[in-house]
């Protein structure tokens, strides 16, 4: 295990993300080329800090099947991203973070299926809990619209996707540090959004320079430590037990939303607050036991 506690870590990437959608909301530039610039904007500060050792060099797979996976789990991203940032766009935000969250129970789902990983009763009762306290957290912003059905379908695939990414970094943790995961995965991830943005969207080129430092924010913030540190933790932390950690998010973007939008907290979101924190609480005592 490393000095730092890598619930500590995981907790402070989950709540770096959780200024995305803030980000995207603000930015005037099209959502996939958003993400583009998110991912690429991230890139250079791996090579920069690795240079003077502050993080762990990048290192290439000596194999090739090694690359297949990298491959996947940039492939897995970008959709992620994809779907996620045009959720936000097309849906309300509550509504976008409560089902891109549903991340955990596709994770636990894979992980009993195709790991064969094994749960205690203990991690099951986290699970409810917290899954209960994300309900009660964003549920009552849940209301079906027309309108935002495409939004809404958006956020279920957000939620497949990023599960699906959890998995395969987790599993590309076992061989390679958290520098080389994300820079090498992140190229695959940047071309493949480049390449949809251009095909389909319209607005490239960020307009201002509120934009420009939002977009900045977004790659440093979100991407280079948000999304690292959750890959760090990985190489300590299953997939399942990271994902349900990573509930803190919308705790996160529930108190950012207040902040940003006016979004006040209500009775029963506090207690949702409370029931995922409790849940987190659970399965961290039981892993450590």
């Amino acid at each position: 295990m490393p000095k730092i506690n890598p619930f500590f870590i995981l907790i402070i990437g989950a709540i770096a993300i959780a200024f995305s959608p803030i980000f995207v909301r603000f930015s005037d530039v099209d959502p996939i080329m958003t993400a583009f610039y998110r991912i690429f904007i991230s890139l250079p500060f791996f090579l920069f800090f690795s240079s003077f050792s502050l993080i762990e060099k990048v290192k290439f797979p000596e194999y090739n099947n090694s690359y297949v996976i990298f491959l996947v789990s940039g492939i897995f991203f970008a959709l992620d991203l994809i779907c996620w940032h045009w959720s936000i766009k097309l849906t309300t935000v509550s509504k976008a973070t409560f089902l891109s969250n549903l991340a955990p129970i596709v994770v636990i789902i894979f992980s009993l299926i195709f790991l064969k990983e094994r749960f205690s009763k203990f991690f099951y009762l986290a699970a409810l809990l917290s899954m209960v306290g994300m309900f009660m957290l964003l549920g009552e912003s849940f209301k079906f619209y027309k309108s935002q059905f495409i939004g809404d379908l958006l956020g279920v695939l957000t939620a497949v996707w990023y599960g699906s990414y959890l998995v395969t970094i987790s599993q590309l943790r076992k061989k390679y540090n958290s520098t080389s995961i994300m820079f090498l995965s992140g190229i695959v991830t940047a071309i493949i959004l480049l390449i949809v943005s251009i095909l389909f969207e319209q607005s490239l080129i960020p307009q201002s320079l509120f934009t420009i430092t939002i977009i900045f924010l977004l790659g440093f913030i979100c991407q280079f430590m948000g999304q690292s540190f959750i890959t760090y933790s990985l190489a300590y932390l299953s997939a399942s037990l990271s994902s349900l950690c990573l509930l803190i998010q919308p705790i996160a973007a529930t108190v950012l939303a207040y902040f940003f939008f006016q979004e006040k907290l209500t009775t029963i979101q506090f207690f949702g607050s409370a029931l995922i924190l409790i849940g987190i609480y659970i399965a961290r005592t039981k892993y450590e036991k």
